[in-house]
């Protein structure tokens, strides 16, 4: 059999053409990649552009109406670096003030002006404060939830915002969902009557401090017991005993009064009626150090960025510990100025102080005196005819 060149030109065709289908699969195969790459960066630039609020938007687009995409571009990423360290800044006073105006003038309409006046200013021997908080709680604007036997001491909220943690004086600590306003479990149970019939005992188990970590991991919890207790949060109500703490940190002489955890850090600082600020490093679960200089019980403690924790006391003073120079820095407020009740380090250098006269002051690291006027009664009277200023328990 003779085979004709047809056959062997269709055959070399075949190869030629397949060589060529293979190479042309490889550079699709390689764009594919690029692609995809670019597709990523620009999911992630958009992402947070996303971010960005109506108004932050608004200003952006003022302020780079000139610059080019690259610089665009650079200032988010920038942007996002500053809030994933915890440097960044955001003005929302004014939003927020807005939103507050917006809820008291709903509640003004339902109630009247003059109601709403002597609910702020005190009025009638708290008739008007119950009328005035009835309007908050049909609007939505306030909610009540109800789980601890005794009065709530204080309440922490975790950095994503999802769960809530609250002590009570009957030694109980609750987790809460903020979303749906229920409770998810007991941290620490409840201390019955019928299981202590020692009312001291009872006493002793009252909470008095939380704190949770920047990470979501931790929460530290103190109390009349001298202790801090350490509960891990991403095994509450998973765990077959979520009652059991993962450590009890000792060392306090007296009630543990406040704790508080360096930002983005696992340094966790605990204040005590025993005039000590003891600190903890929560990565290897053990004792640092302990400062001394208050002459009287610690009540509220707060931490920013920096290693410079703050701490108010009933010796009437204000406190920066820097605690790699080991020394702290003494704020007085005044004479006519009230005990101060609590602090919170709104960043590195700054912090706010709230008083039992119902001051509230901004503080300045660099100056012994608060900066401008501090807001007197800031959450107005109480009593007949606005006599006594209702004090800030917390800021």
């Amino acid at each position: 059999d003779v085979e004709s060149d047809d056959d062997e030109s269709g055959d070399y065709d075949a190869r030629i053409s397949g060589g060529e289908s293979d190479h042309e699969e490889e550079s699709e195969e390689e764009e594919t990649v690029d692609a995809k790459k670019l597709r990523l960066a620009r999911e992630y630039l958009d992402k947070v552009g996303a971010q960005d609020s109506d108004d932050e938007e608004s200003e952006i687009n003022s302020d780079e109406s000139e610059d080019s995409e690259d610089d665009k571009v650079g200032k988010r990423i920038a942007k996002e670096r500053l809030k994933k360290s915890g440097l960044l800044q955001s003005k929302i006073a004014d939003s927020i003030l807005m939103g507050i105006q917006s809820m008291r003038g709903k509640i003004a309409e339902k109630i009247g002006i003059d109601a709403a006046s002597r609910a702020w200013m005190g009025g009638e021997a708290g008739a008007s404060s119950e009328e005035y908080a009835i309007p908050w709680l049909d609007s939505k604007f306030v909610t009540y939830h109800r789980g601890h036997d005794l009065t709530p001491t204080c309440v922490a909220l975790t950095q994503n915002g999802q769960s809530a943690f609250s002590g009570s004086k009957d030694g109980s600590v609750i987790m809460w969902s903020v979303q749906e306003g229920k409770k998810v479990s007991y941290v620490a149970p409840t201390s019955k009557h019928n299981e202590e019939s020692n009312m001291n005992h009872r006493n002793g188990r009252e909470i008095l401090a939380i704190s949770a970590s920047y990470d979501d991991r931790y929460l530290a919890v103190g109390g009349r017991d001298n202790c801090v207790k350490i509960f891990d949060v991403r095994t509450l109500g998973k765990r077959t005993n979520p009652n059991s703490p993962i450590t009890t940190l000792e060392g306090h002489k007296k009630a543990v009064t406040c704790v508080s955890f360096r930002n983005r850090t696992l340094d966790l600082y605990t204040g005590s009626d025993d005039r000590c600020i003891r600190r903890y490093d929560l990565n290897a679960m053990t004792y640092v150090e302990t400062l001394y200089g208050h002459q009287s019980p610690i009540v509220a403690m707060d931490c920013a960025n920096k290693n410079r924790p703050v701490s108010v006391a009933r010796d009437r003073t204000v406190r920066v510990w820097k605690v790699e120079e080991d020394s702290h820095l003494v704020f007085r407020p005044g004479g006519d100025v009230g005990s101060a009740e609590c602090v919170s380090a709104i960043q590195d250098g700054w912090f706010i102080t709230g008083h039992d006269d119902g001051r509230l002051a901004l503080w300045k690291e660099e100056k012994k005196r608060p900066v401008g006027d501090a807001i007197i009664a800031a959450h107005g009277y109480q009593g007949r005819g606005g006599g006594v200023p209702r004090s800030v328990m917390c800021c």
